[in-house]
């Protein structure tokens, strides 16, 4: 199965997966803007529509190209976005005037070409000798190495494991594209098409969607993550809230309230009964399982905290 191909599929199963949180929650969304800008993007190659017949509803003169290379640039940039907001980090929105920069950067030299010729899947190759689409994918190649670059500084230091797969990923799709730019650098430089200059171009397809393909990867695995921390936030909730009213609390359910809120509130609330009563054994380890939760949920230090060798809570 061609890698592109692999990366359709990688994006559309992640844009299925992510569509119901993307409804739900906010902080879901850019992920999903990411894989559905990501998965026309591909769909511009010709994966699912062969690709004349796309190029030929934008003219038939490889529109296409540009059109792939646009919604791509977007996809990279919603997906970088998504990576620095995973740790809880807010979007900040002011930041999309970079996007129509960065298409006006490379569509400009797109359409100064004289002769794109008729439709093709070597566009790029075909046309490379030409300084207009030297400029052009050269140009469209440099935004994804900034984009990507931007996102590793972005997530330095960020230990849970799918980060892994995302920064392999973000790596492959650099290198691959810093490929690009040096074979499109040695045809326009007049080497022509050499096998040596043919066998660096032929360099960039693997990596590139390869990278892809990690990345989505990545993101799918924080998502089933995430999944299964609000599964267990949830039983957690519901063991404490059945806790506290059996120790006479009352308690008022909050509207929309996030589960590990919920868990917080209701383990603070067991907290401050046990600082006056003596709390079951059966009490104790729902709340030290709580607190364990918590300890790796929040990015604050955890109110709760529990003595596990005394058993004792305390609430500094």
């Amino acid at each position: 199965m061609p890698i592109e191909t692999v990366a359709f599929l990688a994006l559309l199963i992640l844009t299925l997966i992510r569509l119901p949180s993307a409804i739900r929650e906010p902080y879901s969304r850019l992920t999903w803007i990411a894989t559905i800008t990501g998965l026309a993007a591909i769909f511009m190659v010709g994966v699912a529509v062969p690709l004349a017949i796309v190029d030929g509803w934008l003219g038939g003169t490889n529109v296409a190209n540009l059109l792939q290379n646009i919604l791509a640039t977007a996809a990279f940039w919603f997906v970088m976005q998504a990576a620095l907001t995973l740790d809880g980090s807010r979007f900040n929105p002011r930041s999309l005037w970079e996007l129509p920069v960065m298409f006006l950067s490379f569509t400009i030299p797109f359409l100064l070409i004289a002769d794109r010729g008729s439709t093709t899947d070597g566009f790029i190759k075909e046309t490379a000798d030409h300084l207009g689409l030297w400029a052009y994918a050269s140009i469209y190649m440099g935004c994804v190495v900034l984009i990507m670059t931007r996102m590793l500084r972005g997530i330095r230091g960020r230990r849970p494991r799918p980060y892994i797969l995302i920064r392999i990923g973000a790596w492959a799709i650099i290198g691959a594209s810093l490929l690009e730019i040096v074979y499109l650098t040695l045809r326009v430089a007049g080497l022509g098409r050499t096998p040596t200059v043919e066998a660096v171009g032929n360099l960039f397809t693997i990596p590139f969607y390869g990278g892809i393909v990690l990345v989505c990867v990545g993101i799918i695995a924080f998502a089933i993550a995430r999944a299964g921390r609000r599964s267990m936030n949830a039983a957690l909730g519901r063991l404490l809230t059945t806790a506290n009213v059996g120790r006479g609390m009352l308690l008022t359910p909050i509207p929309d309230e996030d589960p590990i809120h919920e868990t917080y509130r209701l383990a603070v609330r067991l907290t401050d009964i046990a600082n006056s009563q003596e709390l079951t054994k059966r009490e104790r380890n729902l709340l030290r399982a709580a607190t364990a939760m918590l300890d790796r949920q929040m990015r604050a230090p955890a109110v709760v905290r529990m003595s596990s060798a005394a058993g004792r809570v305390t609430a500094p």
